[in-house]
């Protein structure tokens, strides 16, 4: 419970408020840094090996093909990367596919790009 204050006292609880405002100051900007901290970019083969599945290579390249996952490109080195703050919300939030529903989605784009290499005269048996 607040105790009153007297004009005398006035001076040492505005200084103990401000002490107090700069403590929460202080530890927002702690919890800001380290929530920068998340803002680190992973490679294909970090966000592998970070996924829960551990998919390989090619999946990931599709999956970001697809739209499936938030990525970026690297002007300079021109490399896919991943913001591991961006995967974090996106694994949290999105229902994962089970390792059929994938194998349906690779197989459905392989029978495609078979039936562009037939189309354009690249069929095998030609």
């Amino acid at each position: 419970m607040l105790d009153t204050i007297t004009f005398d006292q006035l001076p040492k609880a505005v200084a103990d408020i401000l002490d107090g405002i700069a403590e929460i100051k202080s530890i927002c900007n702690a919890i800001r840094d380290k929530e920068s901290d998340k803002d680190d970019y992973l490679t294909v083969e970090e966000l592998c090996a970070y996924h829960p599945a551990h998919p390989s290579h090619q999946t990931v390249r599709r999956w970001k093909r697809l739209g499936y996952i938030p990525y970026y490109k690297d002007e300079v080195t021109r490399r896919i990367k991943f913001k591991k703050s961006e995967i974090d919300a996106w694994l949290a939030s999105s229902r994962h596919m089970s390792q059929e529903e994938l194998n349906k989605i690779h197989d459905a784009q392989i029978l495609a790009k078979r039936r562009q290499m037939k189309i354009g005269g690249l069929d095998d048996g030609e």
